[in-house]
């Protein structure tokens, strides 16, 4: 089959990766312009171009999809089916009614649960046990088309975005291709989603990193999980930004005190630091405080006096 495929991060690469070495022929590879970025503003490319450009095929990359001259060429490929993942552009009603075989897109959650911009955050941040990768026929409706194919699979105990990633960008380039088979064999039924049972998981904003240590520890450390690497869960140590990276919920230690105050430390020794929350207490592993470099709590504590009855976040 003829494919055009639409996408530009590290899931949607292993995708194309998928589709470069099946039976199926890649036309044209569409991707987001190239941006600039850190402190020398060099440009990169992003997965999807560079595995695009390592395979020798063609690139598009418009400022907006819904501009005439990608649409001109888009159509003069005369492709079979689109296949788009992760491509970050708001795709038009034309797109949509080009390829003779429909367009299609790999959706990293249980549609239709954790439909929107962050699909694999939503299971972390609320302790599901399970996480899913579904393709879906395309629909003018966000995230709401047939399913076509669905997979679900166990929740590690301290999954994060970067570990979750790839084990769904790896399950997906694989579904991708028994679907597309199974479209050119005339095998596969689309089933219609339940709009009933939907849910929407909101792209994160810096602020959703921000710690409330009223919130209980339980909750706390998915949050940590789930804005890892960005926005990162953050709170104040001084007046300056305290990252952290990872942690455990744990019972009050043995000995210690709760004080009634949220973000208290209730325990400091050399090797440990907890936390009160507003249920249970957060024992911090791996911290990072603003213009220093991420740490475990154990080479924190040794550079930094932190005594008990400190309150984090003021």
């Amino acid at each position: 089959m003829k494919i055009i495929f639409m996408g530009t991060p590290y899931l949607a690469a292993a995708a194309l990766d998928s589709l470069i070495h099946s039976r199926h022929e890649v036309l044209a590879v569409v991707t987001q312009p190239d941006k600039a970025s850190g402190r020398g503003m060099k440009t990169t490319f992003s997965p999807v171009k560079q595995m695009a450009l390592d395979n020798g095929l063609p690139v598009l990359q418009p400022v907006s999809i819904r501009n005439g001259d990608a649409e001109d060429e888009i159509r003069a490929l005369n492709a079979d089916l689109f296949v788009v993942a992760a491509f970050s552009q708001i795709l038009p009603e034309w797109f949509l009614e080009i390829p003779p075989k429909g367009c299609i897109n790999i959706h990293p959650s249980m549609l239709p649960k954790y439909r929107g911009a962050s699909p694999l955050r939503g299971p972390i941040l609320n302790g599901d046990p399970t996480f899913g990768v579904t393709i879906m026929k395309m629909a003018k409706e966000l995230d709401a088309g047939d399913i076509l194919l669905q997979k679900e699979f166990p929740m590690g105990d301290k999954e994060t975005i970067d570990t979750l990633t790839p084990k769904a960008a790896k399950i997906g380039g694989e579904m991708l291709i028994e679907v597309i088979d199974g479209i050119e064999e005339g095998t596969i039924h689309p089933v219609p989603q339940n709009d009933e049972e939907s849910s929407y998981i909101k792209q994160l904003k810096k602020e959703d990193g921000r710690i409330n240590f009223k919130d209980p520890a339980e909750l706390i450390e998915r949050q940590i999980r789930a804005c890892a690497p960005w926005p990162s869960a953050f709170t104040k140590l001084g007046g300056k930004t305290f990252k952290i990276w990872d942690a455990d919920v744990k019972d009050l230690p043995e000995g210690a005190e709760l004080t009634g105050v949220s973000g208290t430390v209730v325990f400091v020794n050399k090797k440990s630091l907890y936390v009160e929350c507003g249920a249970q207490c957060l024992s911090l592993n791996e911290v990072q405080l603003e213009g220093k470099k991420r740490m475990t709590i154990e080479e924190f504590l040794r550079g930094r006096k932190i005594e008990k009855g400190f309150v984090f976040g003021e």
